[in-house]
């Protein structure tokens, strides 16, 4: 409804609900007037001019009636019903106009009180009876007292005085008239809210509570489903599933390298990708399947399917994905991981299945070739509960003794007093051997491999400080993780190492892979600048590997490089250019090689004739225990 019905209808109720009253007083005002009147001066006219006063008031209560009795609102509320009840007001008016004008006409004092009392009383009751509209009572209070008040001040003598209040009181109920309105359209506009609030508050609240409903189940950013809702949903997925006799795929879908973006051009353009990738997942997901964004940079979808489709549709899915996007000026395009686990065949629980796509998506991404997502299988749990086992075990590994070192000799081709050893760590947990590329990365997932590394620092001066009481001094190499060296007191730690077990800072040296080059570059080099100057030397091991850049290899304050088995094994077949090219760029930097993996005596003489200085492989010795580190006496 409208403003203006809404206001028509609240003038009109107060209008009718008024008009009995307002009709029993005008009817009381003009009996008794018409009496007084007659008394005074025997003038019969009085008493018709009474009856067409009667004829209108009673004209008017018919209106009253015949408004009551309608139904339909569009017929009680219409602009016509309200014309019809000014024109009959004002047609009573003008019988008081014509009262006062006729009877007032050669009056004595007593007369012109009687008429004056009866316009006065009149005009006072409708003030408020009449307050919803301010242009008929104002209409009707002119017309009933103006013309009275200006005919009497014509007449001059004693009336003057009556003409006087005549037109005063015009203008005081008009005023008073204009003050009754206002607030009776205050009063209108507050019933009218309130009426509004009352019809339309079981609407409010039904749209109130769909909105919360949806805020409670939608993830903000993207407006998916969020987890919880996501997981209520796929319960309902699985009855359906079963009723259609398909199996039901939880496919997980992470953007690799997001962060990136974030760090690069800001989170506000991470956020972007983001909606946009949703935007992308609604277009090819439909119902019944569902999607929600389960953590920073994944999305997860189940969606009801045969075996036989589940490879398109992740293709499909795939391709539309990593489709390049236009964002602040900045064309983005990276690629997604895809993990998947599938109802009944792996679980029965959602909660293990979608613990089994996460699973399946962190496995080893190049294993699944060109089906580009990894389903789910028992390998790969295995290999999770392996690594959860791990993870646990080596938190005690230090304190149950487990761990311990063991040395290569790194052999100078010509002068046996230069030779070193590298460190290498060792696991055995209940009688088994743990391969170092198996429980290094775990140590570096988990934040142990500080305590692991320092532990390994710690034993390593231990042993160079035993080899100095046998008078048989040794030099280590030591191995230093890249989260190790990133952090920002390991340059301190490993000075005070080196100092509480009083040993020569030249007879340990720290090695290093290229994968530290992903650092940030200033710090890098400071960091090598202030283990040069401390006279700890470094090596970058398993060079050319690796991420390594020139124009910040040549900026490191660096003592060696050493070649990789990798190269070392194609010596004899195609690999010598690169060996060269190492050797040579080696030497014009001053920097010491050493070639690692060497186990023929072939391998042996060409590196001797290139000049490599250091060899290190099983031809010379596989690693060996403290215990054979010094020669008998």
């Amino acid at each position: 409804m409208s403003d203006n019905s809404d206001a028509l209808r609240g003038t009109l109720d107060i209008l009718y609900k008024n008009l009995k009253t307002g009709l029993i007083g005008a009817g009381v005002a003009a009996v008794s007037a018409s009496v007084l009147l007659y008394y005074q001066n025997d003038d019969v006219i009085v008493f018709i001019w009474l009856i067409l006063m009667l004829l209108s008031l009673l004209l008017r209560g018919y209106d009253l009636c015949r408004w009551n009795k309608l139904e339909l609102e569009k017929d009680k509320y219409h602009p016509i019903v309200l014309k019809r009840y000014s024109a009959l007001t004002l047609g009573t008016a003008l019988l008081w106009c014509v009262f006062g004008l006729y009877f007032s006409t050669g009056a004595d004092s007593n007369q012109m009180v009687i008429v004056f009392s009866a316009l006065a009383a009149v005009n006072a009751g409708v003030t408020n009876s009449m307050s919803s509209s301010k242009s008929l009572i104002i209409s009707y209070i002119t017309l009933t007292l103006l013309p009275f008040g200006l005919w009497s001040f014509y007449q001059g003598g004693e009336q003057k005085l009556f003409g006087f209040l005549g037109v005063t009181f015009t203008a005081l109920l008009s005023f008073s008239a204009r003050n009754s309105y206002i607030f009776t359209l205050q009063s209108i506009r507050l019933r009218r809210e309130h009426q509004h609030l009352l019809v339309n508050l079981e609407t409010e609240v039904k749209l109130r509570t769909k909105e919360l409903l949806h805020l409670s189940n939608t993830e903000p950013l993207t407006g998916l489903y969020n987890r919880s809702r996501f997981i209520e949903l796929t319960s309902e997925l699985i009855k359906l599933s079963q009723i259609n006799g398909l199996k039901l795929a939880f496919v997980i879908v992470d953007l690799v390298d997001l962060k990136s973006i974030n760090d690069s051009l800001g989170h506000e353009v991470g956020d972007e990708y983001i909606r946009a990738t949703a935007n992308r997942l609604r277009e090819i997901i439909q119902e019944p399947a569902i999607c929600c964004r389960w953590g920073g940079d994944e999305f997860l979808i189940a969606i009801p399917i045969i075996d036989s489709a589940l490879a398109d549709f992740v293709k499909n899915l795939q391709q539309s994905t990593i489709r390049p996007l236009l964002l602040q000026g900045n064309v983005l395009k990276i690629k997604n991981n895809i993990g998947v686990s599938i109802y009944p065949d792996h679980s029965q629980k959602i909660s293990e299945l979608i613990i089994m796509a996460d699973l399946a998506l962190y496995d080893d991404i190049e294993k699944c070739g060109k089906q580009l997502f990894t389903i789910y299988n028992r390998k790969i749990g295995e290999r999770y509960q392996r690594k959860s086992m791990l993870r646990s075990r080596l938190e005690h590994a230090i304190e149950k003794k487990e761990l311990r070192l063991v040395f290569q000799p790194i052999v100078h081709q010509k002068d046996v007093k230069k030779s070193y050893y590298e460190v290498l760590l060792r696991w055995n947990l209940n009688g088994e051997a743990i391969p170092p590329d198996e429980f290094i990365p775990l140590a570096e997932q988990s934040d142990l491999i500080n305590s692991i590394g320092h532990w390994v620092f710690e034993q390593s001066c231990l042993v160079i400080w035993q080899s100095l009481q046998r008078n048989q001094p040794i030099e280590l190499a030591v191995n230093v993780s890249a989260v190790q060296f990133q952090q920002e007191e390991f340059v301190g730690e490993l000075l005070k190492l080196v100092d509480k077990h009083h040993i020569p800072r030249n007879l340990l040296q720290i090695e290093i892979t290229e994968s530290i080059f992903t650092a940030n570059k200033n710090v890098l080099i400071d960091k090598t600048k202030q283990l040069r100057y401390a006279g700890i030397a470094i090596s970058i091991d398993d060079f050319g590997t690796g991420y390594s850049s020139l124009s910040v290899i040549n900026e490191l304050h660096l003592n060696k490089v050493k070649i990789d088995k990798a190269f070392i094994e194609k010596i004899e077949h195609g690999g010598m250019p690169v060996l060269h090219a190492i050797a040579s760029m080696s030497q014009s930097m001053g920097w010491e090689v050493v070639a690692e993996g060497v186990e023929t005596s072939a391998q042996v003489e060409i590196l001797r004739n290139m000049g490599i200085q250091y060899l290190q492989g099983y031809y010379f010795s596989k690693p060996v225990e403290y215990s054979s580190l010094f020669p008998k006496l």
